[in-house]
């Protein structure tokens, strides 16, 4: 499978894929429409001006376009990865993804990441797998499983009405490695940018840096304005 198969064909073991309306026959209905700029001629690069119209995002406050020289492409984008997880940049990194498919016609993969058991039995006695401290009573109970399916619940809401988008569960060591090695498989990568503090840094900050620079595509860096992030129910 090349990049412009949308349906992601490289399933790791472990992971689980709920196929949306791959498929079907319907057409976006996200937020592109009147106002947008026209369609670029065949050939016109469209990456960067999809991002750039992305930027105008209300939740989002910065929109930044990493490795814009990897791509195969650059007259069109069919397949976008969207790192979905926790975290004050959740909601708006949803939001721009959205737009960029709407922009470029494409296809979004919704994509979370939960610790696979070699990860587990990485993590110490107190900290979970994605190496934030929790109290030891909490550490067996954690159901990543079900929390990222919750996560995936929020974004597919937070999507509202575009319908050419679809979700995969997988199990992996980390989430940037899990990232970087799909990302071969898309035209692009949208991602939250570093959390601040000493336990998001480490977290989201090392995931972040680790796809900007190894995935094979351009990546889509999403800081947040503030506005209300994911939430899973």
């Amino acid at each position: 499978m090349d990049r412009s198969d949308a349906d992601g064909g490289n399933a790791r073991e472990g992971g689980t894929r709920n196929g949306g309306a791959r498929g079907g026959s319907g057409g976006s209905v996200g937020t592109g429409g009147a106002g947008h700029a026209a369609e670029p001629a065949v050939g016109d690069p469209v990456i960067r001006p999809a991002v750039d119209e992305a930027g105008e995002v209300l939740a989002a406050a910065d929109v930044s376009l990493n490795g814009a020289d990897r791509a195969d492409r650059p007259d069109r984008v069919s397949s976008v990865l969207v790192a979905v997880g926790p975290g004050p940049h959740s909601g708006a990194t949803v939001d721009v993804a959205r737009e960029i498919a709407s922009e470029t016609d494409s296809w979004l993969e919704l994509f979370h990441v939960v610790p696979s058991d070699a990860a587990l039995a990485d993590a110490g006695p107190d900290e979970d797998a994605s190496g934030t401290v929790v109290a030891a009573s909490d550490a067996d109970d954690t159901d990543y499983a079900a929390a990222g399916e919750r996560l995936l619940d929020a974004a597919e809401d937070r999507l509202g009405g575009f319908d050419r988008a679809d979700r995969w569960l997988v199990e992996d060591r980390t989430a940037a490695g899990a990232i970087v090695e799909q990302s071969a498989y898309y035209d692009l990568v949208v991602v939250g940018a570093p959390t601040t503090g000493t336990v998001g840094r480490f977290v989201f900050g090392s995931t972040t840096d680790t796809v900007i620079g190894d995935a094979e595509v351009p990546v889509v860096v999403v800081e947040a304005d503030g506005s209300r992030a994911l939430d899973p129910a």
